[in-house]
């Protein structure tokens, strides 16, 4: 099973070009972290490369915010490669793993990722089933991402009335701590927010091929894409997210973000 070092030099290290066979080759971990649209095709090329190096027992772990749907359509694409498929997604931020950040995984290879936890990296099984981890992924994202783009918009509204400071207020009175805790994730929206508005699309379709109509995972998605058409911020150098919560929503009022209308000015 992995070290630490063969994780991070063979598996978050990997990168989709012509020289796949040789990193699957030196790999025993493949972890694939990309945005969701881009999901199927690394593994797709993933499963070329194994061919080619004709590869035994390697481990896929696709950690990405995707539709079940996708999650059996990847299984699928390794599976004539005979690679071990685990369904898997990342409770926090992929950046500070063994610090806090949950790995949660399904498949009827799950157990075999436990062994993160020699690494600090708690690791939960939810089942057998190859999807169950891309399902729990996706609801959960709809609670995170739906509250930024809930709070953005009431934000905004809060800016144009003049009260963003007594809104927020009555917001900590009323839900003490709630905003604090997703402020840092609406300053990510700068850089994310493209990303993030793909994961409600992907809990939407799910929603939807499971015969269940989704409401509010639409809106959320609108907000988040009506932010990443803003002129986007250039990320860190450290990954970290940089700035405070109100310069983040005066930057994005500037730029006019969910406005319909040129401001009347009074007269």
């Amino acid at each position: 099973m992995p070290s630490p070092a063969s994780v991070k030099a063979g598996a978050l290290t990997f990168e989709v070009n012509n020289k796949n066979s040789g990193k699957v080759s030196e790999a025993e971990l493949i972890v694939s972290i990309v945005v969701p649209s881009a999901a199927i095709d690394v593994a797709k090329k993933v499963a070329e490369a194994v061919k080619t190096a004709r590869r035994k027992d390697l481990i896929f772990l696709d950690a990405n915010a995707i539709s079940p749907m996708a999650a059996e359509e990847i299984g699928k694409n390794l599976e004539p490669a005979a690679v071990s498929f685990i369904d898997g997604c990342i409770i926090g931020s992929a950046a500070k793993m063994g610090k806090g950040t949950i790995v949660y995984v399904s498949g009827p290879d799950a157990k075999r990722m436990q062994v993160l936890e020699r690494f600090n990296i708690p690791v939960k099984v939810l089942g057998a089933s190859t999807s169950q981890a891309s399902a729990f992924k996706v609801v959960y994202a709809g609670l995170t991402k739906g509250l930024q783009g809930l709070f953005c918009e009431l934000l905004m509204g809060a800016r144009r009335f003049g009260l963003l400071q007594e809104i927020r207020a009555q917001y900590d009175e009323s839900f003490p701590g709630l905003l604090d805790k997703v402020s840092s994730s609406i300053v990510g929206l700068s850089i994310h927010a493209g990303r993030r508005a793909e994961e409600m699309d992907e809990l939407k379709r799910t929603f939807n091929h499971f015969g269940m109509r989704s409401f509010m995972a639409p809106a959320a998605q609108k907000v988040l894409e009506a932010i990443a058409a803003l002129p986007r911020r250039e990320a860190s150098t450290s990954g970290a997210r940089e700035g405070e919560l109100f310069e983040t929503l005066e930057r994005f009022y500037d730029m006019g973000l969910l406005r319909s209308a040129p401001e009347k000015e009074n007269s």
